[in-house]
């Protein structure tokens, strides 16, 4: 978990000390690195929790979801390159922030041992999403877009929040 972890939060450093020229390569090149890395959640017994702390720990459903996090971070750094084109240097160093907090997020939030920190890391999930939709959307609709998707999602995890 820390192998995943900690290299995805130095994702950020990497971002924002990156020349212009070298953004989409080092971050692209590193977070496949990672996703690479997380592949070894493949091998671990079926049986057995991978405990890393009082908090997060990997089990069997946890693993392939936490293995397609990892990935998908790469995968859409490379799709989202010709659209970011005509962007600012720090719209594209945002951008690419506001995927790596998500993918951290996400991580954690699929290695979550209590339920009470599931649902606070799923629901910080919210901020980056909404700020990706907001900002990056196609469309001239993304603001809308952007409160249907906080205001349902609020919504529908109130049942969650209040089973707990």
């Amino acid at each position: 978990m820390l192998k995943i972890i900690f290299p995805s939060i130095m994702l950020l450093p990497l971002t924002w000390l990156s020349n212009k020229k070298n953004l989409w390569v080092n971050v692209t090149s590193y977070s496949f690195m990672i996703s690479l890395t997380s592949a070894m959640f493949l091998w671990q017994n079926d049986m057995n929790n991978l405990n890393f702390s009082l908090l997060f720990s990997t089990d069997p459903l946890s693993s392939p979801l936490i293995i397609l996090t990892t990935w998908l971070l790469p995968l859409m750094l490379l799709a989202s390159q010709n659209h970011m084109k005509k962007e600012t240097e720090l719209n594209k160093k945002t951008y690419i922030s506001m995927l790596v907090l998500l993918q951290i997020l996400l991580i954690m939030t699929f290695s979550a041992n209590e339920l009470i920190m599931f649902y606070i890391l799923f629901e910080a999930t919210l901020i980056p999403t909404l700020i990706i939709i907001t900002r990056w959307g196609n469309q001239t609709e993304r603001l809308n877009a952007g409160l249907y998707f906080l205001f349902y999602t609020l919504i529908g995890s109130i049942p969650l929040l209040i089973a707990l």
